[in-house]
Formats: structure tokens, sequence, C-alpha cells
């Protein structure tokens, strides 16, 4: 991959429902600067959705261990400073734009979706590994060469193809979840060594998840970032 492409910061690929029960699709800058406006997120599956949901936790943890709700640079020293520091947040009604979109926008060139070098969430270069088509990175449809749904989602040239978009959102999740029918290729084997095993599920594929919903997204990050969770 040659091309810079789609970038996660810019385009629209996160799935969001506002208070009409509409879905739109937004990039990752406007689903935390305006996650008061927004219900919830909207992913083709409810797990996508948490995995959405823990990238943009991990953005405002790091930004708000550095900085205050003002953009002050103030690193958290202990648990009391970051329950103040949290309550600050919460009682602002919504996230604070300026330290955010200052730290995306410093960070901005490695949130390429294609990239010869950095590509998000993904290795480049890779020589090795297994080799799935679209239908199979698609967790709507989820299906190998091997057996094919009889009732499917999609068909036709949407079930050979994904969007930017739905491959940025289906990317994360199996990086997420993995797939524990995976296995490397005969090739891949060879190049490795023979030290290839089958990937088996993913960090979140073994940890489970319970989670709380408020009435709009940002109550929904404001509860996680509190650890209302198990």
């Amino acid at each position: 991959m040659k091309e810079i492409e789609f970038n996660l910061l810019d385009e629209p690929w996160i799935r969001v429902r506002d208070d009409s029960c509409q879905v739109h699709e937004v990039s990752l800058t406007d689903a935390l600067l305006h996650a008061h406006q927004y219900t919830s997120l909207s992913g083709e599956l409810p797990t996508q959705d948490i995995v959405i949901l823990r990238l943009m936790l991990a953005v405002l943890h790091t930004v708000f261990s550095r900085v205050d709700a003002d953009g002050n640079a103030a690193e958290l020293e202990d648990e009391e400073e970051a329950v103040e520091r949290w309550t600050d947040l919460w009682e602002l009604g919504q996230l604070p734009e300026e330290p955010i979109r200052e730290y995306l926008e410093k960070w901005h060139e490695r949130f390429w979706l294609f990239h010869p070098e950095r590509p998000f969430g993904q290795v480049a270069g890779l020589a090795y590994g297994t080799q799935y088509g679209a239908s199979k990175l698609n967790g709507e449809i989820s299906e190998s060469g091997n057996k094919v749904r009889l009732f499917s989602s999609y068909f036709g040239e949407e079930k050979t193809a994904l969007s930017y978009a739905q491959a940025a959102r289906w990317l994360l999740y199996l990086n997420a979840f993995d797939d524990t029918s995976a296995k490397p290729t005969k090739e891949g084997k060879e190049k490795s060594g023979g030290k290839l095993p089958s990937p088996g599920a993913g960090w979140l594929g073994k940890l489970g998840i319970v989670f709380t919903r408020g009435k709009n997204f940002w109550l929904f990050t404001k509860c996680w970032g509190s650890k209302i969770h198990l």
C-alpha cells in the first residue's frame, strides 16, 4: 500500500444515533466533541460499539491524564486528583474541545487507515498470516471460503468488498475480538519457521464486558471513565 488515504480523525466512519433515532457516520473527532448530542453509538453489532468506545476512552484518558479541563498542563499524581479532574469534566456537560483537538492534531499522521509505514491498527509490510476476503472480515457475514451462509444479509458486490468506513470499524473489531477459527496459511507457517500458532480469541473475546448506558453518549463515556462498569 503506497497511498495514504482515509484519516480516522477527518473521515466519517463511526456510526452514531441522534435524538431522532437517525444513524449517521461521523469522524473520531466529531464523535468525541459532539458526544453530548448523540444518544449512543450504533454500529453493526453491540460488540463493535464497545470497541469504538474503548478507542475513544483511550484518547480521553491520555489527554486528561496530562491536562486539566481547561487544557492547562497538569499530570495526574494520584487517585484523588483523578477523581477531582473527572468531576470537573462531568460538570461541564460536554467534553472540552481545545485540549482534545490539540492532542488529535499532534498525532494526526498516526490515524491513516492506509499508510505505507504506519497504517492504523495494522502492521505495514506483513509478509505472512491468514488471508481472508471481505465476506470473512465483515462481522455481519463472517463467512469463510469453506462455509457459505444460506441467508446472508449481503449479496453481490457488497459481499465481496468493504467501504473504507466499514473496513475501519471491522479492523478494530477483529483486533479486539479476533476469531478462534482463523488458522495460519501454509506459506505463513513456512515463512515464520513453523512458529505461527492460531491467534485464538482476542483480549475482549476473553474478557467479557458489562456496560451502562446514559441518556446521551457523553454520559456513556463519562460513566466508563468513572469506572462504573464490570
